[in-house]
């Protein structure tokens, strides 16, 4: 058994119970005869998985990890052979720009209409837009958020909150109370503590007051009760990327993963009689934003068992609506030809189960200034690569942040590790930011079928309420159309920093 095959096994599958209670379980998940709702029908409950920044090479390749690893591909790539799954492309530009940032993404969902990049469910009049979760918890649904970003981060926002900043978490966080979503479970301690929050608030005291389980560790999700809304935040910030926390017993014990997460938020959903719940992996676009293919890749594959958990509680519940997409594009990650007929291609892609650590761990460790033969041992001990003294040469100045690139878009540390481990993984990229591609959707159970062929990111929103029976449109404002050639340097790197740190 190879070292990634034995903590996959040790790590978040079989903690969370999902790979001992069915080994090598994605085939019978999606049987042709499963008892699923006919077409025409309309769910009881919804559920959306979002891999956040998700290109199409990212699918492919995490399938191929996935053989690697689990000696199965996907469940995602299987159920393009369900015949009565739904396939689809998404359009998902933003009001301002053919290249969506989360929050924009996530708000045409959230309210059926298009708004510019950087606000959450606000026109650029200032004019806010009736959220999704706000809705239907008027029609007497329940709702739930759960992520692998801060809780309060651009995705699961974009369901619930209103703000014309993504910025502004402590504020989506007091709106999330306020507006009392049933079960949020993610990072983001810090925008309920009362020692980090700039108004001093306890918001961890006002949610309990309010009636709500607060939780802020693994064993605190195994014993919260059903009977009461949960807040769950397990890390300062993000939760820690898959490939990082397999690798530490100390995060494994305190922080929950995506699938255990996700089977908890079902659990306590389960007996309602509507609800909705979004699930983020949204680690994947951090993994991207860094240039870094096994962060992506790994915890593309823990995104997968969420799938799994979803699909396992669908053949208990055949009223359940699945979709799966993502909200855009990032990096582009690929598997490129590499050596004589692309004979080194496999070879190199099989380094991929030696890695021990994402990018944000090794430049932690590398620091500013590191000697050559720190580079080296670092490096070699979280990736397996040998690297030659040249190489690691060629890494320094960016690491004291005075390197220079061709493309501005890559001048940064991570996304030269990331070329240069090109060399050890066969995989190259396109960039370090989101990019335009029309996503992947697949819509599996009752009202699926609306979700077939190519659709619109508005369109979710209203396909969501019609499948619940409400008539409800937001206003909207004609696209931002203009497209004229730029011939000045536009600050890239300064709105990637904006984009991928915003709280």
């Amino acid at each position: 058994m190879s070292k990634a095959q034995s903590f996959s096994r040790r790590g978040f599958l079989r903690r969370s119970g999902w790979w001992a209670a069915t080994p090598l379980a994605a085939p019978h998940l999606i049987r042709s005869g499963d008892p699923l709702a006919q077409p025409g029908q309309s769910p009881r409950h919804i559920i959306m998985l979002i891999s956040d920044g998700m290109s199409a090479g990212t699918l492919t390749c995490a399938d191929h990890l996935s053989q690697l690893t689990r000696g199965r591909g996907t469940v995602w790539m299987e159920l393009f052979k369900h015949p009565r799954a739904h396939v689809g492309l998404m359009n998902m530009r933003s009001l301002d720009s053919m290249v969506t940032d989360s929050s924009a993404a996530s708000s045409s969902w959230g309210s059926g209409s298009r708004i510019a990049n950087g606000a959450v469910n606000v026109l650029p009049d200032g004019r806010a837009l009736k959220p999704l979760y706000s809705i239907l918890a008027e029609a007497g649904w329940k709702r739930g958020l759960v992520t692998t970003t801060e809780i309060t981060h651009a995705t699961p926002a974009g369901f619930a909150a209103n703000d014309d900043s993504r910025g502004s978490a402590e504020n989506i966080a007091r709106q999330y109370l306020e507006r009392r979503v049933d079960v949020l479970l993610g990072g983001g301690q810090k925008f309920y503590d009362p020692q980090k929050r700039k108004d001093k608030a306890d918001l961890w005291q006002e949610y309990r007051a309010a009636g709500y389980c607060v939780m802020m560790a693994a064993d605190d999700l195994k014993k919260a009760p059903p009977d009461q809304r949960w807040l769950g935040t397990f890390h300062e910030s993000h939760l820690p990327f898959t490939v990082d926390h397999v690798h530490d017993a100390e995060l494994m014990a305190k922080v929950p993963t995506l699938p255990e997460m996700t089977r908890a938020a079902l659990a306590r959903l389960e007996k309602e009689n509507h609800f909705i719940l979004q699930v983020e992996g949204g680690r994947v676009d951090h993994g991207c934003h860094a240039c870094d293919a096994p962060a992506a890749l790994y915890d593309q594959l823990a995104f997968d068992e969420a799938i799994e958990v979803c699909l396992e509680f669908q053949k208990r519940s055949p009223e359940t609506l699945v979709v799966i997409t993502t909200d855009h594009g990032n990096g582009n990650l690929g598997l490129n030809g590499m050596g004589k007929n692309y004979a080194d291609s496999s070879p190199l892609f099989a380094n991929l189960k030696s890695a021990k650590a994402s990018f944000d761990a090794i430049l932690k460790k590398l620091g500013t200034a590191p000697e050559i033969t720190v580079i080296q041992e670092v490096i070699r001990e979280a990736t397996g690569y040998s690297l030659s003294e040249s190489k690691a040469a060629l890494l320094v100045p960016f690491l004291a942040k005075k390197g220079e690139t061709l493309y501005d878009l890559m001048n940064s540390a991570s996304a030269q590790l990331g070329q240069l481990l090109a060399n050890h993984w066969g995989i190259g990229w396109t960039g370090n930011a989101h990019t335009a591609d029309y996503v992947n959707i697949v819509a599996i159970g009752p009202g699926a079928e609306r979700f077939r062929g190519f659709i619109q990111n508005t369109d979710v929103f209203h396909k969501f309420l019609a499948l619940a029976e409400i008539d409800f449109k937001n206003p909207e404002v004609p696209l931002k159309a203009k497209m004229e050639p730029n011939p000045g340097r536009h600050d890239a790197i300064a709105w990637h920093w904006r984009e991928t740190h915003s709280a």
